[in-house]
């Protein structure tokens, strides 16, 4: 994932792109990286944990107790397998829209 990532980078910043359009482009990757992890997350929290949290989170919701539902979430590698795969698909997606465009 990280190469095809890199890849990507290198090919947007040899293009001739204005870096507004740059920027922009990789403003897009990110949001379309983050909507494949969160739908993923949600799948695999501890549904307890969750709800605990979500009952009272002005008063349960701290930086350690988010932190510690993220690990709980991706402890046994499911979900982080899960997230890789979606997130090769959208770099895979991402690599093509650019050849598309003659970014190569």
């Amino acid at each position: 994932m990280e190469d095809k990532l890199r890849a990507i980078v290198t090919k947007i910043e040899a293009s001739t792109l204005k870096d507004a359009d740059k920027e922009e482009l990789y403003a897009t990757i990110s949001e379309g990286l983050q909507a494949t992890v969160w739908p993923v997350l949600l799948k695999y929290m501890p549904k307890e944990e969750l709800e605990f949290l979500a009952a009272d989170p002005k008063s349960r919701v701290t930086v350690e107790s988010y932190a510690k539902l993220i690990e709980d979430t991706i402890k046994d590698g499911v979900a982080l397998k899960e997230i890789e795969g979606l997130m090769n698909k959208v770099l895979e997606e991402v690599d093509k829209a650019l050849a598309g465009e003659g970014i190569k």
